[in-house]
């Protein structure tokens, strides 16, 4: 892996989710706003093309693109060795999306189902556009109250694959009272009730991790009222990219790997910081913000230094 924070983007499936698509200017400008460096995989995946990146994006693969044998393999092994992965699906899961993304997320413990969630009491605009609030305390759900879950399938979380070295659940649900889903039986669609169904799903798998979501609109700059920019959908976005990165493996490495979050920065001093980038003399706004942090630690230090000796 690169030391470097680098995200990859599949583009060997017939992916919806592409960086130069601007239904996600929103969401690609945050990550190069970041300091990310992105890039893509055509061609077919391999785990020599993969090692490149820290965090590997497969968005929504389309039109009888399947994943191969093969390609699944590299990507198992990628997490396994270490790499994160975050897979996208949408409504109808892999039927709709005519993928077989389920077949790589199952090593993971994680499959989307063929439907349609929708809730008739919680949600924006219209009842496909679910408003989700049932969360499990983690780490990409703090201070998160309630997202967007616009025209998105469900997960199905198998806890059966879990050892000392994977371990998968589910961390945000549907409604308990209102939601209900149309599913493929194999033939037709079919409605009916849903209580507390998984719409994210999260694996710790060898020295790697996974996301799974089956919402693209979430992503999306298009809509207030859904999109990357409605509820707390961009805090969730950035939560998850942040907790991707976050693998400290031993405490020795916990002293030289660096957390990654996301932190609001006061206009003025957001500007301030880049006219500075912008003129050379600081290489990325991570060495800033480290700086700064290790100049405060070292003037309470003192003042707590000088305190003691009164």
């Amino acid at each position: 892996m690169l030391n470097e924070k680098a995200i990859g983007f599949d583009y060997s499936h017939n992916n919806k989710l592409v960086i130069e698509n601007e239904t996600f200017t929103d969401f690609i400008q945050y990550l190069f706003n970041s300091d990310f460096k992105l890039g893509k995989i055509e061609a077919g995946i391999s785990y020599e093309k993969l090692n490149k990146y820290n965090i590997f994006i497969i968005g929504v693969p389309t039109t009888d693109s399947n994943l191969n044998p093969d390609e699944i393999e590299v990507l198992v092994k990628y997490v396994n060795d270490g790499g994160s992965l975050l897979l996208l699906n949408d409504k109808g899961g892999d039927y709709d999306n005519k993928n077989n993304l389920s077949e790589l997320s199952k090593h993971f413990g994680i499959t989307f189902n063929s439907d349609r969630l929708f809730d008739d009491k919680n949600f924006s605009k219209k009842s496909s556009h679910p408003i989700i609030k049932d969360f499990k305390k983690h780490f990409i759900t703090k201070e998160i109250t309630e997202i967007i879950h616009s025209s998105g399938c469900t997960l199905n979380i198998d806890k059966s694959i879990e050892n000392e070295k994977i371990e998968v659940k589910a961390i945000a649900f549907s409604s308990e009272e209102s939601s209900r889903h149309k599913y493929f039986d194999g033939n037709d669609w079919v409605e009916e009730p849903v209580q507390k169904v998984p719409v994210i799903g999260i694996t710790h798998f060898g020295l790697g991790k996974v996301v799974a979501l089956g919402n693209l609109s979430l992503f999306s700059s298009l809509q207030q009222s859904y999109g990357i920019n409605a509820a707390d959908n961009f805090k969730l976005v950035s939560n998850m990219i942040s907790w991707l990165l976050n693998k400290a493996q031993s405490t020795e490495e916990q002293t030289y790997k660096p957390i990654y979050m996301t932190i609001p920065i006061e206009q003025d001093l957001y500007y301030w910081i880049k006219e500075m980038l912008d003129e050379g003399r600081w290489s990325n706004m991570d060495d800033v913000i480290n700086f700064a942090l290790r100049v405060i630690k070292i003037r309470i230090k003192e003042v707590e230094k000088n305190k003691e000796e009164e």
